[in-house]
């Protein structure tokens, strides 16, 4: 089979490149599909980490409309009882203690990453799935079959998922393999990200953090982009973002006096660090004959909108219904990615506003800013939709930027400008 005649059969196989949400609904979906038309196949989850030790690094909030997401997307049950908070609430800080209350609605909760990974897997082994403890270290695509190489195991199946996130090892692999076919290209922008869990007396959580999620945007700490606290059952996950941060950034986050005035003093020794990334460019070559690529694999996240837990099952499950209904050809993976134009185009829309968040943070006009939103609902309401992940970016700029706000935002640039110099 090759080209347009490329389509999952009774004992067709194919391999799942890596276990986190992307992936495990990809698998579940592929064998939820596969049964509604009576065809047995097999799948395949090449996953080394041990969801008991291992982390994947994420601050572990489920956001609007993940409920929907797991139920209705993917035919998943939602996992309630992996819910360790439900947040009702944003607070934006700034350098000189500022801040702005952010009105929420329900549907966000906290949970412990590691236990929706370990659930997600075990849907998937559940559905019939066969997890390989191993990593991928070679793959070959021919007109025929996919051939994998790893650690333990040696497949040939019909069609390959990637959903490694932006797991270096496997991204040099799958570009040389993939250069002359559909010519995979990892996302080339992502941010760095460093995160710590801080266990908390109870008081200290309810008392000044609450069921909110704080969020800073901090001009003094340079390369940081924006920092959060986010309560979770009897800790906090703090976490920073930015190009090339380190620990020494997560050390100065974490001694900032807008960040103490929420947590308090805190002794920074017995701190563990985990560094991670996340993608702000799309990748390039997602689709291609007996491939496609989804989660972060894609380069969808969006800057500081995250959703990254929505965006894999929502990818994962269409990517299998089109894999089964449609075909596993560059042709029909066409459906696919329009299921997905929305993120493709509202890219260039996200550069702008990271753009405009760095020239306000650089500039120290953001404090400006956040004075302004707490008497202009449209204001407020952009940074809602943008701290919280709800509405696109093109429906950011254009809540924000109104013909009279863009007029007012611009005369109080010139004045802050005229001031400072």
């Amino acid at each position: 089979m090759r080209g347009d005649n490329l389509k999952i059969v009774n004992g067709s196989s194919i391999a799942v490149i890596g276990g986190g949400p992307a992936g495990c609904t990809s698998a579940f979906m592929l064998l939820s599909e596969a049964k509604k038309k009576n065809l047995n196949i097999k799948v395949y989850i090449f996953e080394p980490k041990d969801f008991t030790a291992h982390y994947n690094q994420c601050a572990g909030v489920l956001s609007p409309p993940v409920e929907d997401i797991f139920e209705k997307t993917a035919g998943i049950p939602f996992p309630q009882h992996l819910i360790k908070r439900e947040i009702t609430g944003y607070t934006l800080h700034s350098s000189r203690g500022n801040s702005l209350d952010l009105v929420h609605g329900k549907g966000t909760y906290a949970t412990r990453r590691i236990l929706l990974d370990r659930f997600m897997l075990e849907t998937a082994k559940n559905a019939g799935a066969e997890v390989i403890d191993s990593s991928v270290t070679g793959i070959e695509f021919h007109y025929d079959e996919v051939r994998i190489y790893s650690d333990s195991r040696f497949l040939r199946v019909d069609s390959v998922v990637g959903a490694f996130g932006l797991g270096e090892g496997f991204a040099d692999v799958l570009e040389k393999a993939s250069a002359a076919f559909f010519g995979y290209i990892r996302p080339q922008r992502a941010l760095d990200t460093i995160i710590t869990k801080l266990h908390a007396d109870s008081s200290i959580i309810e008392n000044k953090i609450g069921n909110r999620i704080h969020a800073f945007l901090l001009p003094d700490l340079k390369g940081v982009e924006f920092g959060a606290i986010t309560p979770k059952g009897d800790h906090i996950i703090l976490n920073i973002a930015g190009r090339d941060v380190t620990s020494k950034e997560m050390d100065s986050f974490l001694s900032h006096p807008a960040v103490k005035k929420v947590i308090g003093q805190i002794n920074l020794s017995p701190l563990n660090y985990y560094r991670g990334r996340y993608p702000i460019k799309p990748a390039e070559g997602i689709v291609g004959d007996r491939f496609v690529a989804v989660g972060d694999t894609t380069g969808w996240v969006r800057p500081y909108k995250g959703k990254g837990i929505n965006l894999a099952i929502e990818t994962g499950a269409r990517a299998a219904q089109v894999m089964i209904n449609n075909g596993i050809s560059e042709s029909d993976f066409r459906e696919y990615m329009a299921s997905f134009r929305h993120y493709q185009n509202d890219y260039i829309y996200g550069r702008i506003f990271r753009t405009l968040v760095l020239i306000s943070l650089k500039t120290g006009f953001m404090e400006r800013v956040i004075s302004m939103a707490q008497e202009n609902p449209d204001i407020e309401e952009g940074f809602y939709k943008a701290v919280s992940g709800e509405g696109s970016y093109s429906e950011i700029l254009k809540t924000i930027l109104t013909a009279r706000n863009s007029l007012k935002l611009m005369l109080e640039f010139l004045k802050f400008i005229c001031r400072v110099h």
